[in-house]
């Protein structure tokens, strides 16, 4: 019986590897190529250090009468007056949209900033393809050098917006904007009522984003992001001569190269694993191609990841290994002293002191709220053990010792100082006497030595595989693990081909939090938001209408109520309005 359910899980294995290899995934993204241009909704365009940049991203198709769901990440930028990449994040692109927040470092030099996005195959276009968003940032630490208003030529007028194809009448969705009050009082609900209507008047389905914030100046404010036209020229879709950075058309990717030290040249066929250090064990292998280019499509994962990239074993020739630079190179600039238009003054002196008191009261705040989607987080790649062992549970031996006198799923072989580990199990292997796969924190270990060399004492539980696994193109008679304490796979030492690297996996989403005033109506807790309210997943129904309720704060004055977003047809619309916040007298 043990024999039919080895053989059985063994198909099972066979049949849910994945069918393509990467030079199919490779060609594959480069088939049916799809030119896409993205578009940057950020919740306002002055920004005080210390603050967050909440932003949206919409990728249309590049004639821009559609959505594009042709690449699933995108990759933003925040780079400062000097050309310099300050903040650098990924987000996940669901039907061609995707946002997210940027936390802007408290020592940042006033200036014009550009938080630009691109996905990998617009890499392979001209630089002005990408989408910009110009920004302004003041630190409240610097003195603001304000311009002449009698001599205009002292400053270049703020473009908010980087400037895309226009479209006509007909690709237009217009939105209405109603607020129930047009002044509302401080620390009330206040009501938006949205309409979406296509270019003939009739109600679509839309997907928004809505931001309500201070107000700008009314001859720089927030345009749309398209123009109208009467007559659109028909635009052909650019190809590039050459995919140098291919399309992300299935999720992120980790791309790199194997590289031949004997020849200085790329290593093909070379097996590569792929190892995240962590509780969970997440292990993949690829081979290069002629070139010795590897790429390994990662399940959905956030933050900032530890990665080892080890080849295997019975590899013959010494191989170093790179991984590619997925960010855009941005152009270095010089930077020109920073003087701030004369109309951006109130809205500056408003956004500072609104900054600098929320910020002094920053640590009595609820911390942040980050949505994460833990799918792959939680279950190691070979599946649930068929048996844990916690250390502590037993008297410690030194790892040999351990396997042989505590677990009973695993022998021991061999003499002292050469000992070899085997799972146990009633499966017949076709094989010639496979080895199980020996794993650290979920890091392969080739060199059974060097694994039952590690320290006990760091070692938290041993879990145990019995039946065989098939890792592809490999076969494993089992899987023994050793979990230590830390979780970090620094309790034993890599070859020193080994390749650890940090990198950046997705965003996580952050929520835009507002108290509730009407829970807490007697908070004394100051509220000086210089954003009222950021909502990047407005829907409007089938009757283009949406309703949307948020508490104001204690700032007051004018505040700009700006809306993006995309009808079902994927049709553009953008529009902005106003609303005032009044003292209220007690």
């Amino acid at each position: 019986m043990p024999y039919f359910k080895s053989a059985f899980l063994l198909i099972f294995s066979l049949l849910s590897i994945p069918a393509w290899t990467q030079a199919d995934r490779e060609r594959n993204d480069t088939a049916v190529f799809e030119a896409e241009q993205l578009m940057i909704h950020t919740d306002r365009q002055l920004y005080i250090s210390g603050e967050i940049i909440w932003f949206k991203v919409i990728s249309f198709m590049w004639e821009m009468d559609q959505l594009s769901r042709f690449s699933k990440i995108a990759y933003l930028e925040l780079i400062s007056p000097e050309g310099i990449a300050i903040s650098r994040v990924k987000i996940k692109l669901e039907d061609g949209r995707g946002n997210g927040a940027i936390e802007l470092p408290q020592a940042l030099n006033s200036g014009n900033y550009r938080l630009r996005a691109y996905t990998q195959s617009m890499r392979n276009g001209d630089e002005e393809d990408l989408a910009i968003a110009k920004l302004i940032i003041l630190n409240p630490a610097q003195p603001v050098v304000r311009a002449d208003v009698t001599d205009p030529d002292d400053y270049i007028d703020f473009e908010p917006h980087y400037p895309v194809r226009p479209v006509s009448p007909s690709q237009v969705m217009d939105i209405q904007i109603n607020p129930v009050q047009t002044a509302v009082g401080q620390r009330k609900e206040a009501v938006l009522e949205i309409t979406t209507t296509d270019a003939n008047g009739r109600p679509v389905s839309a997907d928004l984003s809505l931001s309500i914030a201070l107000q700008a100046a009314e001859k720089t404010a927030a345009q749309a992001l398209f123009v109208e036209t009467e007559t659109v020229s028909p635009f052909d879709p650019w190809r590039p001569a050459e995919m140098n950075y291919p399309a992300e058309t299935r999720g992120m990717h980790l791309r790199g190269r194997a590289i031949d030290e004997a020849t200085q040249g790329g290593a093909p066929n070379a097996t590569i694993f792929l190892a995240f250090p962590g509780e969970t064990a997440m292990v993949y292998l690829e081979e290069t191609d002629e070139n010795g280019h590897f790429s390994f499509l990662l399940p959905e994962m956030y933050g900032l990841r530890q990665v080892v990239l080890q080849t295997h074993p019975e590899e013959t020739r010494s191989l170093r290994m790179e991984l590619d630079d997925v960010f855009h190179a941005a152009p270095g600039r010089k930077a020109e002293p920073f003087i701030l238009p004369p109309d951006w003054v109130p809205l500056a002196n408003a956004a500072l002191v609104n900054a600098q008191i929320q910020q002094s009261y920053q640590s009595f705040e609820l911390p942040p709220v980050f949505d994460q989607r833990h799918y792959f987080d939680t279950l190691p790649f070979f599946g649930h053990p068929d048996v844990r062992y916690v250390l502590d549970d037993y008297n410690r031996f030194p790892i040999p010792e351990f396997f042989f006198e505590i677990v009973i799923e695993v022998a021991v072989k061999g003499k002292y100082g050469s000992e070899r580990l085997e799972v146990i199990n009633d499966w017949e292997s076709p094989f010639s006497n496979p080895d199980p796969l020996f794993l650290v924190d979920g890091v392969p270990v080739f060199d059974q030595r060097a694994f039952l060399k590690i320290n006990n004492k760091l070692i938290e539980a041993a879990e145990v595989v019995t039946d065989p696994f098939w890792l592809n193109p490999i076969f494993y008679n089992g899987v023994i693990q050793l979990l230590s304490f830390e979780k970090d796979g620094r309790c034993f030492r890599l070859p020193e081909n080994a390749l650890q690297r940090s990198f950046l996996t997705l965003l996580p989403e952050r929520q835009f939090s507002i108290p509730d005033y009407a829970s807490q109506p007697d908070s004394r807790l100051p509220d000086f938001r210089n954003t009222l309210y950021w909502d990047p997943r407005v829907q409007t129904d089938e009757n283009g209408k949406a309703t949307v309720r948020f508490f104001t704060a204690d700032s007051v004055g004018d505040f700009e109520i700006h809306v993006e977003g995309v009808s079902t047809e994927g049709h553009l619309g953008s529009k902005i309005g106003r609303m005032e916040v009044v003292k209220e007298m007690k």
